[in-house]
């Protein structure tokens, strides 16, 4: 038992640790989650100051385009025989040295441009400008404005865009929209990050957990093998000697009642060797009827078992033949009933229930006794625990290798209670292979 309870501590152990790393990556994380969420805290207060200057850049050039126009029609709409103070307009003319512009009269002729970005090559070939000044007359009536000037009844346009410093605040705001996005979204990311960690440590404990547990039931099967052998090996020498002593006594006509017994037991102390002898190797199943199969074994129970202990059969099949190895099967119904009788203290009653359906047949083994404490039901058939005071706790662990191992069947515990005893259910197939390892 206490090799089991190590094991479980082991568990625990392993389980905080994943626990602690889990919660030491959440609590790492959640500071670079809080450091990320103060850079887009930054980001939104530097996109709202983009935004903000970029409107007001806008509404700026704006003003300044319809103060250019209203320059221009007021010059050119002065008469000139006529003084007048025209300082202003020009100076407000001058001022415009970011904004790119193109005005054209009625006839879509290039009256004056300023601020485009031409190269010498193209300003000295005309054909050239021409063309590239209607393309920037295109671009600016999808992406810019224009004003209508009255210039002596003549109806002149000003077109314009944004100056290359709004186009560059335009550029910044919208990258650090893109900045902002991407933050976010890492921020998303992240806080599934410990998560994603947590499950990677859970799915690695687990396989680390079967791997070593298939070891070490590999190498539990080796000892219990060993050890099954070796006993088998022992007791056959003695009980080789006793079987001719048996015969001598025999011979005594005086002793015939006597060796009679002595012969059961001894032939009982030879099944129990070969049982041994069985455990870790190959063995074969073979059809056997298994209603013959619980009567011997009841048969032979019900004489050496207290006599205030009954037993009651109920063989329901339709047919009783199925792949057995018997004298393993033998043990596992005789283990069961004693650990029964052992639950009753020699008094009360044992059913064996047996019914079928179409792949399985199932067994049920019940007795009257106090039933096994809820803290081990569910590890009874482990090594090491028993319900006894004194007990090594084999036989049950014995019991359910011999069921599942070599029969392809399943042993549980169908239900246990202080008041109705214990019910064990073994359900084997109807079809097996006829040899298993």
């Amino acid at each position: 038992m206490d090799i089991y309870k190590r094991k479980q501590r082991w568990k625990y152990i392993l389980f905080t640790l994943a626990v602690i790393i889990s919660s030491l990556s959440i609590y790492l994380t959640g500071n670079l989650e809080h450091s990320l969420e103060q850079s887009i805290n930054s980001l939104t207060q530097s996109i709202e100051t983009l935004k903000q200057n970029g409107e007001t850049l806008k509404r700026e050039e704006a003003d300044n385009m319809r103060n250019f126009a209203k320059a221009i029609q007021h010059l050119n709409n002065m008469d000139p025989e006529i003084e007048g103070d025209f300082s202003f307009s020009m100076e407000i003319i001058k001022q415009n040295v970011n904004i790119p512009l193109i005005l054209i009269d009625e006839c879509h002729d290039v009256l004056q441009f300023r601020n485009l970005q031409i190269s010498d090559e193209i300003l000295n070939n005309p054909s050239k400008k021409k063309d590239y000044i209607m393309k920037e007359i295109e671009m600016m009536k999808k992406v810019g404005d224009s004003i209508f000037i009255d210039v002596l009844g003549e109806k002149q346009k000003l077109y314009y865009k944004s100056s290359e410093i709004l186009e560059q605040t335009n550029k910044m705001h919208q990258f650090t929209l893109e900045k902002q996005k991407f933050t976010k979204e890492i921020l998303s990311e992240m806080k599934w990050y410990p998560y994603y960690q947590l499950l990677f440590i859970c799915l690695f404990a687990l396989l680390s957990y079967l791997i070593f547990n298939a070891a070490s039931r590999s190498e539990q099967n080796q000892v219990w093998a060993g050890m099954a052998k070796e006993t088998a090996h022992q007791i056959g020498t003695p009980l080789s000697s006793l079987m001719a002593w048996v015969e001598l006594l025999a011979q005594n006509e005086e002793n015939k009642s006597m060796t009679i017994e002595m012969q059961k037991d001894l032939k009982r102390l030879e099944t129990i060797t070969e049982r041994f002898s069985k455990i870790g190797s190959k063995t074969e199943l073979n059809p056997e009827n298994i209603e013959e199969i619980i009567n011997d074994s009841v048969s032979y129970m019900s004489k050496r078992f207290s006599k205030k202990i009954t037993f009651i059969k109920n063989i329901n099949l339709e047919n009783n033949i199925i792949n057995l190895n018997k004298i393993l099967f033998i043990w596992v119904i005789e283990n069961i009933c004693k650990n029964a009788a052992d639950a009753m203290k020699g008094d009360g009653k044992i059913s064996i229930n047996c019914e079928e359906d179409e792949k399985n047949i199932q067994l049920y083994i019940s007795d009257t006794g106090s039933g096994i404490d809820k803290k081990i039901v569910t590890s009874i058939f482990m090594p090491g625990v028993t319900s006894k005071k004194r007990g090594w706790g084999l036989g049950l662990s014995l019991v359910k290798r011999i069921i599942e191992d070599y029969h392809k069947g399943r042993i549980y515990v169908e239900n246990s209670t202080k008041e109705n005893g214990t019910t064990f259910c073994i359900v084997l197939p109807k079809k097996s292979d006829t040899t298993d390892s």
